[in-house]
């Protein structure tokens, strides 16, 4: 049975989801389970996003491209 409701997916760039990601890496790294108790024993990469994101800092996309210039002379 499938139930139909009022759904929106949305994307979030990584940017928006920097502590998901970051633990995510983590745990990969280090092959097998973490688990963390306490604010201060998360890395300090960790508490530095909850920090922002507590603080309502908004994540910046920053996106660059490179130029080429040639001197012709």
């Amino acid at each position: 049975m499938i139930k139909v409701s009022n759904t929106q997916i949305t994307h979030i760039y990584r940017e928006a989801n920097q502590l998901a990601d970051f633990i995510t890496n983590t745990i990969i790294d280090q092959e097998g389970k973490l688990q963390y108790q306490l604010f201060y024993q998360l890395p300090s990469k960790a508490r530095g996003i909850l920090n922002m994101d507590k603080q309502q800092i908004s994540a910046i996309r920053i996106k660059t491209r490179k130029i080429s210039v040639t001197n012709s002379h």
